[in-house]
């Protein structure tokens, strides 16, 4: 099972919330790595104006993917009841999101901590780093927190 075959299990508007804020995210790492690989030891009015984009962007993909998360939900299939389908792959791709979410952070400390012990603070390119990790890990978290929910029960436990 791809990623895609989840998706008509995802109720309609949880799937446009999701859909928006994952346009979000791209806008966001977009804005972030034009900041990060396109910038000096200092900003300019431009590439602050990007930066602010992006932030806007992290925290409208975060609201957007957490509303449809939180909309989503829970399946309440009955364990008695016999599975229409089963794709053990597919909840290993989920689990995938949470691992994925969870290496964003480590990178995002990363990031975080060397800004923090430069010299003359954290730099326009760690800053820029470490929201496009932000960014990554709250997409990754909340895309499985929303995927979690769509698997029944007994797909979600490993055979």
């Amino acid at each position: 099972m791809l990623f895609g075959d989840l998706a008509p299990l995802v109720r309609p508007l949880s799937r446009w919330l999701a859909a928006a804020g994952w346009c979000c995210t791209a806008l966001g790492l977009g804005a972030g790595l034009m900041v990060a690989v396109g910038t000096g030891v200092s900003l300019s009015p431009a590439m602050q104006a990007i930066q602010l984009s992006g932030i806007v962007a992290t925290a409208l993909a975060a609201l957007l993917i957490g509303t449809a998360a939180a909309s989503q939900p829970v399946s309440d299939r009955d364990d008695d009841a016999p599975e229409p389908w089963f794709y053990p792959a597919a909840a290993a791709q989920v689990r995938s999101f949470l691992l994925g979410s969870i290496v964003m952070l480590l990178g995002l400390v990363g990031f975080a901590t060397a800004g923090l012990f430069l010299p003359s603070g954290p730099s326009p390119q760690s800053i820029a780093f470490s929201q496009i990790f932000l960014l990554g890990s709250v997409s990754c978290g909340l895309t499985f927190m929303l995927l979690n929910k769509v698997l029944p029960i007994a797909e979600r436990r490993t055979r």
